[in-house]
């Protein structure tokens, strides 16, 4: 029926059947807004917040985190969740599910794989050559991750039977930035580029040495050593085609909080060539979180975490402090001039609940004292949850600085 000026044209007998059709729209359209509002409370915890960039077209948040790094008891919770096991399927899906609203929720988000994905010929491996199925792509990727960093200790691991190529070949078919490892020269040349609202961001890579091999053992473009010069060369490029350079150190000591003579020698360097966050692992235990100034009176400044910590693990001798992590987050800002700061910086605890078939990872204020009593190694402890914030209070502002944790009450 035409309308005319937001009525219907035909006279007044239509109009008792208008209302009834007005009537009944009405109490349809409250019935849906009942609905909707309660399937929306039910599903709050499990939906991401909206992104601050939704409302500030200037503003890109961003999430960083430690080593993914599944042990074999890992990726056998994976191949049970993905169906019958023994079948070749693997779900990692629920190895994130906690943490997912966490990650999904910012604009630009971080991890560090630490293994490879080398195929299944090879097969899920462990300690001290470590391999994790194909499937563990799909996950980190559903997880909301953007950026992998994949240079470290373990990126020989398996090499010479193709894992490297292989697993080089699984996450370029994902929509992940990867960094750190690479089939070609060619390869090895493209820097790791995302852009969010209108603010481009290069990831960088390296790592201090393989497990078993010298660096002349492998081609020269496979893995990204951290070396003086190609730093400089690469910082510099990275600046000409980014506003914000990111670097990914694979550095320090096993088991150790402190930051190393070479780790502060080169996070110097790095602040001193303007990059703007460095994002530390391969301690297995988390470091401090600090701002480094330029020495050279740039008046520039580099955030800097140390060490990340364990993000997936399964030590076969954990200890407590293995099993806590960290989350960096932090806001990138466009001034009007162009230029980009860095605020709200913040460090959110990380548990990694070691459970027989029940292996996922967990905010720190999330996770609960039942959980706590089903874990391996803090079921063992009087107060866990209380020693990781403490702990996470006193290690990531150890060298002064006073950062937000966020660890709940």
């Amino acid at each position: 029926m035409p309308l005319e000026n937001g009525a219907p044209v035909g006279g007044s007998r239509w109009l008792p059947l208008v209302a009834i059709l007005i009537a009944a729209t009405v109490i349809v359209l409250m019935a849906y807004a009942c609905t909707s509002s309660a399937g929306q409370a039910a599903n709050q915890e499990a939906e991401p917040a909206a992104t601050h960039s939704e409302n500030d077209p200037d503003r890109v948040t961003f999430v960083a985190v430690g080593d993914n790094l599944p042990e074999v008891a890992i990726s056998e919770q994976a191949d049970a969740a993905a169906g019958e096991a023994g079948d070749g399927r693997y779900d990692f899906r629920p190895l994130f599910a906690p943490i997912r609203p966490y990650v999904a929720q910012a604009d630009l988000a971080y991890m560090n794989q630490e293994t490879h994905l080398g195929g299944d010929d090879i097969g899920p491996q462990g300690y001290p050559s470590f391999n994790v199925p194909d499937a563990m792509a799909d996950a980190v990727v559903d997880a909301g991750f953007d950026f992998v960093a994949s240079a470290s200790n373990h990126s020989y691991d398996w090499g010479l039977y193709g894992a490297l190529d292989h697993s080089c070949d699984v996450w370029s078919k994902q929509p992940v930035a990867f960094a750190g490892t690479a089939r070609s020269q060619e390869e090895a040349d493209t820097l790791a580029i995302v852009e969010r609202d209108g603010i481009r961001f290069a990831l960088l890579d390296y790592t201090y040495g393989l497990n078993g091999f010298e660096r002349s053992d492998v081609p020269p473009y496979a893995v990204n050593f951290i070396d003086e010069d190609r730093i400089r060369t690469d910082v510099a490029r990275a600046k000409e085609q980014a506003d914000v350079v990111m670097v990914a150190m694979h550095w320090g000591t096993e088991n150790q909080t402190e930051p190393d003579a070479d780790q502060l020698k080169y996070a110097q360097l790095l602040a001193d060539l303007d990059a703007d966050v460095i994002l530390g692992s391969h301690p297995h235990v988390i470091g401090p979180l600090t701002w480094i100034a330029n020495s050279n009176g740039s008046g520039h400044r580099t955030l800097c975490a140390y060490s990340l910590g364990n993000f997936t693990s399964h030590h076969d001798a954990p200890h407590m402090i293995n099993d806590l992590g960290g989350m960096l987050a932090c806001d990138f800002v466009k001034a009007d001039d162009g230029s980009i700061g860095i605020e709200n910086v913040s460090w959110t605890p990380l548990v990694m609940h070691e459970q027989e078939g029940a292996f996922a990872v967990y905010a720190l204020k999330d996770y609960t004292p039942a959980l706590a009593s089903a874990h391996n190694v803090l079921s063992e402890e009087d107060d866990p949850i209380g020693w990781m914030k403490q702990t996470s209070a006193d290690v990531v502002n150890s060298l002064g600085d006073s950062f937000p944790i966020d660890a709940g009450l």
